[in-house]
Order: structure tokens, then sequence, then C-alpha cells
């Protein structure tokens, strides 16, 4: 046998053993990979990441002159906090359009006329829907949600139009109505469980309307969740020393639902105060004493607000338990004081990085789960 002095580089190894390894990594981790060497680099480029577990932010462009024709967004993942990437150049008409709500990689778009898409920022991806057949005017926000199959591409969009809730299911060349309402009542937020295939409609009067999509015709189902409301005391201390500072630093209240993994129904009060200080509370249905309580933790869940859900969050690198991703409320979300991941162990709020906080020129911003099925590079 001939023995040899030559040390193994660890830049000489089989590609086939970096493609095993490279296809347990993380977006991020992966990533990384490829500035080690030439070698790794090429064996890197069309290994698809591990399933995605993180939420990502993905920030929109601004419409205006200083926008230099920018149709990307810029994206930022949480467990790689010094780094921001870029989508392709997503088009003209992808910046004239406003973003209203996100599933899986994809998010669902309103254009200038007010016609839907959705679209999948990561590769371009872009699936149309029915157009509208109603006289609409301008409009810079609306209600929906969005549910979609990342590999059969069947979908269901729920939209607030006019004094109607509809819905578009692949396969529909129009619009099918869900239910209408009068003036007075206005849809706060939908969320939608496909599971169960139930629809979760928030009402401003605090009430709960639940609807099952499994049918061709849409039909309510009665569950006994009794209205909820709160005031300004739910979230003071002491009443007596704190009442006047919270009146003199209110801004904006906000309620919004949510579905946790194992299907319960929470309410979650936001308060934002002008020292950038938010505060919430969160409150499950006890259906024997018939009332909404409040509880203390996530346990190991984080909630997603923008979405409406809450996702397992124990032991995953970059993503924080018994925490609330957030990206503000519709005005704010140009901001990015009102960004952030909130931490209900230490009441604390964790800004974004300063590479996010230094790329102000957005318009939009909202978490998702991006997800691949083929090499990203």
């Amino acid at each position: 046998m001939i023995e040899t002095n030559k040390k193994a580089s660890w830049s000489e190894l089989c590609p086939d053993v970096l493609r095993c390894v490279f296809e347990l990594l993380s977006f991020s981790d992966l990533n990384r990979t490829r500035s080690v060497c030439s070698s790794w680099h090429s064996a890197s480029r069309h290994c698809v990441p591990t399933q995605n577990q993180i939420p990502w932010l993905i920030l929109f462009p601004r419409n205006n002159v200083n926008n230099n024709n920018n149709n990307s967004c810029v994206l930022f993942v949480p467990d790689d906090r010094d780094s921001l990437y870029k989508t392709k150049d997503l088009g003209v008409g992808f910046m004239l359009s406003n973003c209203l709500a996100t599933y899986g990689s994809w998010i669902l778009m309103m254009d200038r006329l007010c016609n839907l898409n959705i679209l999948n920022p990561l590769t371009g991806e872009k699936i149309d829907l029915p157009r509208t057949k109603f006289d609409l005017p301008r409009l810079e926000s609306s209600v929906a949600c969005l549910w979609i199959d990342e590999k059969t591409k069947d979908y269901i969009v729920v939209w607030k139009i006019k004094n109607s809730l509809v819905y578009a299911k692949k396969g529909n060349h129009t619009w099918q109505q869900v239910f209408s309402m009068n003036e007075e009542l206005s849809v706060e937020q939908i969320v939608y469980e496909h599971k169960t295939q139930k629809l979760y409609v928030h009402f401003n009067d605090s009430t709960l309307s639940i609807w099952r999509l499994s049918r061709e015709d849409p039909h309510g189902v009665f569950e006994n969740y009794i209205p909820f409301d709160f005031v300004f005391q739910d979230f003071l201390p002491d009443r007596r020393t704190d009442e006047e500072l919270y009146v003199k630093e209110y801004i904006d209240t906000r309620l919004n639902i949510a579905l946790t993994t194992s299907g319960e129904l929470l309410k979650v009060a936001s308060v934002v105060q002008k020292s950038k200080r938010w505060l919430f509370r969160i409150y499950k249905m006890n259906y024997i004493k018939r009332r909404w309580e409040r509880i203390e933790s996530l346990g190991d869940e984080a909630l997603i607000l923008d979405m409406g859900i809450t996702i397992v969050a124990k032991d995953i690198p970059g993503l924080k338990r018994n925490s609330i991703y957030i990206s503000g409320f519709d005005y704010g979300r140009k901001h990015l004081d009102h960004i952030f991941i909130f931490d209900l162990t230490t009441q604390e709020s964790e800004p974004l990085p300063y590479c996010v906080s230094s790329s102000n020129d957005f318009s939009d911003a909202r978490w998702f789960f991006p997800s691949f099925s083929q090499s990203p590079y």
C-alpha cells in the first residue's frame, strides 16, 4: 500500500457527497455554502433547500419618481439577519398593484383596475382570477384571504367587494357570492381553514360569521362564538395610575382573529401608542362558561397576525415561540416601526435589523412562507 501525506481538502470533496449534505440545509445555510469556494458554489447550483418553516418578510416597491423603475421586492429571512435578498423584476404592473393576502409562496395582488391575481414572487408564476363585473372606484386596500396548494395550484380566494363577500376557486370563470350585507356592516378580517373548509368572517361590530365552502353553494355554520369586544382598561395593570397616560399615548386599536394549529379560535386585541410601544391581549373561548378568557402564552406556537394563523415554533432555528409576527395596521405597513416580532414572554418588541431598516423605500410589507420545488439559484 502506498501511503501519502497529502491532506484531504474540503474543496475537493465529491460533488455528489456535497449535494447530499446541501439538500439538508435551509435556504440561508445553502446560500452561505455558495461563497465557500468555486466547487461548493457549483455543487449547490441545482440543490433545493429543505422545507422552509419560518416566515419571511417581503417588502414591496414604492411607486414614486425615486423608484428608478425598481419592480422587484426585497426579502428578509429571519435566520439570516445580516442579508437581504431581491426577487426578479416583476413588471411595471406589479409595482402599481397592492398586496391583499399571502399564503405559502404566493401573494394575492390587486391591480389598478381592481382585478386580482395570485403571484409567486420567487418564480414570477402568475394566476389571473376572474374579472370583476362591478363598477368599482380605485381601491387602495381591501379585505381578502388566500389558500393555494403548492403542487396542484388548486386555490380559493375570498374577497370583500362592495357590500358582498365573494369567492373564486380554480376553474371558476366568475366570482361566486357567499353573502351580502348592509352598508353599516363592514368585514374586518377573513380567515379560511382548508382542513375543515370553514370560512371565518370577522365584522366591525365584533361579531363572527362562519361559512362552509365545501359545497357549490356556501352555507352558514352555527357555532356559539359570542361577540367579543374590549375596553382600554383591559390593558392597564393599575387603572388608577395608568389611565391618564394610556389615553394620552393612545394612537389606534385593532381586533384580529386567528386559528391555532389545533383549530381553536383566538381573538387578539392590540394597541399602538405614540411612544411606539405596542400592547397585546389574546383571548380564547371558554365554552363551558360561555365567555372569552385571556390567555398569557401561545406555548410552543407563534402567531402570524397578517395571516390569522398560529404555527408550530418549537426547536425551529430562526422562529421565535410564544411570539407575534406583525407588519402593522393598514396605514402602518409603510413604517418600519410597525413591523416587528413581539415576544409575549418578555412583552418586548424585537425590531428589524439595520439591513432592513435602512431599506425604507417600500410601500407595503407582509410575512409569508416561501417553499421551493426547484433550486432558487
